[in-house]
């Protein structure tokens, strides 16, 4: 039975790496569980390989605390990587093309006798039983300069596995094999995974992430964007987050656009970018298709492929089906903003010829964007900005009628106060009754405005933060996480609405908690200054951080850096709203890799009865 001990079998934090005074890695934390398949991506250059390199040992950390099986290691190196039974798989294939398969899949570590001689034939044997269990049939004694690339690829698999490791790590080799030696691959991945060892998979093709990985990182720059699980991903989000070109639709609408830029980036990437892309070919047929366009469509891809644009378009999904083909016909740029599409969707249409630079007509580019979930927002914050203006009204109405009202009953008190017979007294009442109900009426209009959304009554704010972490225990637990508190006094108040002072807490700490690694560390700090006459809520912690360019937007409805499918991006909209109802400050500071710190801070809570007696006194 496994222990708590071992079950994390890897764990890297506060990682620094640079070449050349040049930082690769900075600050970043990366644990692996056993039996883990746990991916991990970003754009070129984010620091992907330089992580794994430091386990095989061939780069070394700057700074930085690495535990492997629960034990320190200072700095891997090749033999020390093989003896902890970590196997990694390059991008570029690691062989010695002059020798042959067997002596590759033992080279530095061949097989010996009781008598101190090689044992070629268990060599032999062990390579055979490997190829077999890899479903590779080639000659094992053939120089693998005689091979295929894939051939030396398989290769290189079972020298990796062939001494069980702990760890295999793949960095980048989809795009190297064929589908059908892929599916080898995911078969040796998943059978690892089956018998308790760990995976780490780099790679830029996304389906593959959600094909069979359990959690996925984020690299990016250097830095830790996030880890997540799997299940818990959107993968909109992921691609947004981890490609940073994607977020620039206007790089496919440049001049002098060809098929170059194309070949520029992986074909794998713009199969996964979150915007669909068709292109043409100069004689309008289908080039490529990406999956977003696909699913955009509604169509298949195998249907499609070098077929006439035209097959795109069928009849009776488009309304300006007509002037669409004719503009691609003509050669002619243009967009459309809301097309209506199927199933109450709507898609953004953009049509982009490109040249060469002899201006040689090259072929088309299509844009296919479905903007329905955007159109949605927009319905919502138009519906959002008219329930405002009806509040505003409601509060106006209410105010302005409570005047009268007021004068009302104030006379109703002196009516009743006279010598009235029965039948008046009897009427006085009905007019009282009726009157109280206009008054509710008045009430509840007032409740509805934002003019009285917060309660003003004293709350202690220790108090609020020990039952939020009652509610958060298990997910602190979960992840095993450090939690300090520098709260010196056991009560420290301020004026509001307690349970929305409680939701403002609960959102923070989520927030943190989700951006902590495993056995992270979030601290939460309560200071009171009465010489300022204020209370400074902090809830720090050690995860991803946010990114300086993007801290000003992090306070934004709908703005999100997480990639979960139920992260909507309100979280700390909602905690500047509640913030902003308490007369507070809300304000984050962080320091990607190392601490992240996000401080609100409200006017302390004066109590004005007892503060007038110690004057007179």
């Amino acid at each position: 039975m496994m222990t708590k001990k071992n079950a994390t079998l890897l764990r890297m934090k506060n990682i620094h790496v640079s070449y050349s005074g040049v930082e690769a890695l900075r600050g970043v934390d990366f644990d692996v569980q056993r039996g883990e398949i746990h991916a991990l991506v970003g754009e070129h250059r984010a620091g992907k390989s330089t992580l794994v390199k430091l386990l095989s040992g061939v780069v070394q950390k700057k700074s930085g605390d690495i535990m492997f099986d629960g034990k320190r290691v200072f700095n891997f190196t090749p033999d020390l990587s093989m003896k902890y039974g970590i196997s990694m798989i390059y991008q570029d294939v690691q062989v010695i093309p002059s020798l042959s398969a067997v002596d590759n899949v033992f080279a530095g570590r061949m097989l010996k006798t009781w008598l101190g001689s090689i044992d070629y034939g268990t060599m032999i044997r062990k390579t055979r039983e490997l190829f077999r269990a890899l479903d590779v049939h080639f000659d094992i004694h053939e120089p693998l300069s005689r091979l295929t690339r894939g051939e030396q690829y398989m290769v290189e698999l079972a020298r990796a596995i062939c001494y069980d490791p702990e760890l295999i790590i793949f960095d980048e080799i989809s795009n190297k094999l064929t589908p059908v030696e892929m599916e080898k691959i995911y078969k040796i991945i998943l059978d690892a995974k089956k018998r308790n060892k760990s995976v780490v998979y780099i790679t830029h093709n996304l389906e593959e992430i959600f094909r069979f990985a359990d959690r996925v990182t984020i690299l990016k720059d250097g830095y830790r964007r996030g880890t997540e699980k799997i299940k818990d991903l959107d993968k909109i989000k992921l691609i947004k987050l981890t490609y940073s070109f994607v977020l620039s639709r206007n790089e496919l609408e440049r001049s002098n656009i060809s098929l170059f830029y194309f070949k520029q980036y992986n074909e794998s990437i713009i199969k996964n970018l979150p915007i669909g892309v068709v292109v043409l070919d100069a004689e309008h047929k289908i080039y490529m298709i990406n999956f977003a366009a696909i699913k955009n469509l509604g169509i298949e891809s195998a249907e499609v492929m070098n077929k006439s644009f035209e097959t795109l378009f069928f009849a009776g999904c488009w309304n300006i089906r007509e002037e669409i083909l004719d503009k691609i016909k003509n050669r002619e740029k243009m967009r459309w903003d809301e097309i209506e599409f199927l199933d109450d969707r709507y898609l953004r249409v953009t049509v982009y010829p490109f040249h060469d630079d002899d201006y040689v007509f090259l072929g088309t580019i299509l844009l296919i964007e479905d903007i329905t979930k955007e159109r949605q927002f927009k319905e919502y914050l138009l519906r959002t900005e008219k329930i405002t203006s009806v509040e505003n009204l409601a509060a106006g109405v209410a105010h302005e009628i409570n005047n009268p009202l007021g004068i009302i009953q104030n006379y109703l008190e002196i009516i009743k106060a006279k010598n009235l017979d029965d039948a008046v007294i009897g009427k006085v009442v009905k007019i009282e009754r009726e009157l109280n109900r206009i008054c509710g009426i008045v009430g509840n209009l007032l409740s509805f405005s934002k003019l009285d959304v917060a309660a003003d009554r004293r709350v202690n704010l220790v108090h609020i933060i020990n039952e939020v972490l009652a509610l958060l225990n298990y997910q602190i637990e979960e992840k095993r996480i450090t939690l300090q508190k520098g709260i010196r006094k056991e009560d420290v108040y301020i004026r509001g609405d307690e349970n929305r002072l409680k939701q403002l807490c609960f959102n923070l700490l989520v927030n943190s908690i989700e951006a902590v690694v495993n056995e992270g560390l979030i601290r939460i700090e309560i200071d009171e200054q009465r010489h300022r006459s204020a209370v400074y809520l902090r809830i720090i912690d050690n995860g991803c951080g946010i990114p300086t360019e993007i801290t000003g937007n992090i306070f934004e409805p709908f703005y999100s850096t997480k990639v979960s499918k139920k992260n909507t991006g309100l979280g700390l909209a909602i905690c500047q709203h509640i913030a902003d109802l308490h007369d507070g400050v809300i304000s984050c500071a962080s320091d990607p890799g190392k601490k992240t710190v996000f401080t609100v801070q409200f006017p302390l809570y004066v109590d004005t009865e007892k503060s007038l007696k110690r004057a007179v006194q």
